[in-house]
């Protein structure tokens, strides 16, 4: 009934539904609707404050749900600090979004062992991604599906026979974070840590099940449920995640001032009531009222083909990248622009930015030959330099995945004017600045303000109260994170990148985004039946999974980016089965 299918088309097809049930992920949690959010995007719209109290009902679920989960983080807590006590190291792995939680943690902890002047442990914490460093910024496309590549790049990170792996993976599937750990439970001494968000009977997939049935590997399970849109993890699961592994290691004695024995006894009560403190402050705090002026703001902008510079310091820098280069693969909008495909036909700015300012605290000053881009890195890693992918192994992804590629990334205050010189003369940048600022009383406020471009003029659009939690740096991050997935989700929601709860603009990058894909035309289609059926029976009861799965394929090959495939491909089925021709 589908009219124009390509040979081509027809053979990805085969060769995806071949795969078996091994990427149909339907069945979890973290990829169904939360009942919480249902018409989120529709209220984002007519009423706001509460659009972002769904949200929060959630987080506070993730919370909670942490909380009673405790127990069993502290013996991966003592793994950590044995790791630590012995002068090994602790290896933190994620793909995509846990990805970026791991190389978050790290770099909060190198920020907290310079604070404590204990540069000796810097570099006990070693944080890698599925494409390395450069997948902060754009994730490599089907590297997470390939558990060898994983293989390698701890081998090239030295990953040694009395290192600690601690591996997170929202769904509990992901192929290249089970080849991590399968890794290191035959490599190193130390069981390594599997964490994840989905209940062990929904993990049907084998790679899971293997997983879990090994007595070489420690398993957590922090299922929180679905997420805020569908699907997206970057939200609670990330959260759960991150906040767990954080309270392991930054409980250790090494960096608290207590002893080894002292530590060791008090984990269970200290991590409860620092989450006990955390939430109650979260739960108190009004961030329907305070959000709410913010991402109707940032909305408009956009709305009026403006661009906001992220403005923030190397203390929150990588919590800010992680959050405004998240939008792009979750909503299908263009990624940062890499300054080395400034002369390609298809370069296109995105619409916000990072832009790293220097810290009153931490001058910006560059090293003998040192680049403006190279420091704006090493800052914003925490004090290190770029670890791109750059062993022979990956030779033939150099233009994904190497460091020079990742230089072409650019936040240092360089990109101000660079994008003043490429993005349309009729456009204006607005500075979106992320502060935390100490009172002279030592009251620790997050500040959001905004300012246009070449204007003196900063509005505070909102504050938030820092001073109540106690594990500074970590706490201070996750709140920010919260923070800003919210925002960033409902900007996107007021910009029709969402549907109810469903993540509509999902870019079917990899094998787990193809059956997302699929799915979500699957719900639109079935969303009309009444209407369909009358229309014509039959064709209706033709389309299953299969039939969409080829449709998607074929309107692939003429996919710009930017497009959203799930509304592509389910107008193309309206059209050739129904004859309806939707705008």
């Amino acid at each position: 009934m589908l009219k124009n299918i390509s040979q081509q088309a027809k053979s990805q097809a085969a060769e995806f539904l071949a795969l078996g049930d091994q990427f149909r992920l339907g069945d979890l949690p973290t990829e169904q609707q939360a009942p919480e959010t249902i018409n989120l995007a529709e209220n984002s719209k007519d009423n706001l404050p509460k659009a972002v109290e769904q949200v929060k009902k959630l987080d506070i679920i993730t919370l909670n749900t942490l909380t009673s989960k405790v127990v069993e983080l502290e013996a991966m807590y003592k793994a950590v600090s044995d790791t630590f006590e012995s002068g090994n190291k602790v290896y933190l792995c994620g793909c995509g979004a846990t990805g970026r939680l791991s190389l978050a943690l790290e770099q909060i902890f190198r920020q907290e062992v310079t604070h404590l002047k204990k540069d000796a442990l810097k570099e006990s914490v070693v944080s890698l991604m599925a494409g390395g460093d450069l997948a902060l910024i754009k994730s490599v496309e089907d590297f997470e599906d390939h558990p060898e590549y994983a293989v390698q790049h701890m081998k090239d990170l030295q990953f040694g026979p009395n290192d600690l792996l601690i591996a997170s993976t929202e769904g509990g599937e992901t192929p290249w974070v089970i080849g991590a750990t399968n890794y290191a439970s035959e490599f190193s001494s130390r069981k390594p840590y599997f964490l994840y968000c989905n209940p062990d009977d929904k993990l049907k997939v084998q790679r899971s099940k293997e997983v879990i049935a090994n007595p070489k590997i420690n398993k957590i399970n922090l299922t929180v449920g679905p997420m805020a849109i569908t699907g997206s993890t970057r939200m609670q699961s990330t959260t759960i995640l991150m906040y767990a592994i954080g309270l392991a290691i930054f409980h250790c004695h090494h960096l608290t001032g207590a002893t080894k024995e002292e530590a060791d006894s008090t984990f269970v009560i200290q991590a409860t009531n620092k989450l006990n403190v955390f939430t109650e402050h979260f739960k108190n705090t009004n961030t329907g009222s305070l959000l709410s002026p913010l991402t109707e703001f940032e909305s408009t902008i956009y709305k009026e083909n403006n661009f906001i510079f992220y403005e923030t310091t190397s203390y929150f820098g990588l919590s800010v990248l992680t959050d405004t280069t998240e939008r792009s693969p979750t909503f299908s909008l263009f990624p940062f622009e890499n300054q080395q495909d400034i002369n390609q036909k298809d370069f296109q700015p995105s619409l916000c930015h990072l832009l790293m300012i220097e810290d009153p605290n931490q001058p910006y000053t560059l090293k003998e030959g040192e680049t403006m881009v190279q420091r704006a890195w090493f800052d914003m890693l925490g004090g290190r330099q770029i670890r791109g992918l750059d062993s022979a192994y990956f030779q033939k992804y150099e233009q994904k995945v190497a460091t020079k590629r990742a230089l072409g990334y650019n936040f240092s205050p360089e990109i101000v004017e660079l994008r003043r010189s490429y993005c349309p003369k009729n456009s204006n940048h607005y500075f979106f600045a992320v502060q935390r600022v100490v009172s002279n009383e030592g009251k620790v406020t997050l500040r959001f303000s905004i300012k246009e471009d070449k204007s003196n003029k900063e509005v505070v659009f909102s504050e938030f109260d820092l001073s109540p939690f106690q594990n500074r740096r970590l706490d201070e991050s996750i709140f920010l994170k919260i923070l800003l997935n919210t925002h960033s989700t409902l900007v996107m929601c007021r910009l029709d990148k969402v549907k109810s709860n469903i993540m509509i603009w999902v870019r079917p990058s990899n094998l787990k985004l193809i059956d997302r894909s699929i799915r979500y035309i699957q719900y639109f289609i079935n969303d009309r039946a009444e209407e369909l059926k009358k229309i014509n029976l039959e064709a209706f009861n033709s389309i299953n999974y299969d039939l969409i799965c080829e449709a998607l394929f074929s309107e692939s090959e003429t996919l710009e980016y930017g497009q959203a495939i799930v509304l592509k491909t389910t107008k193309r089925i309206l059209r050739d089965m129904f004859d309806i021709n939707d705008n």
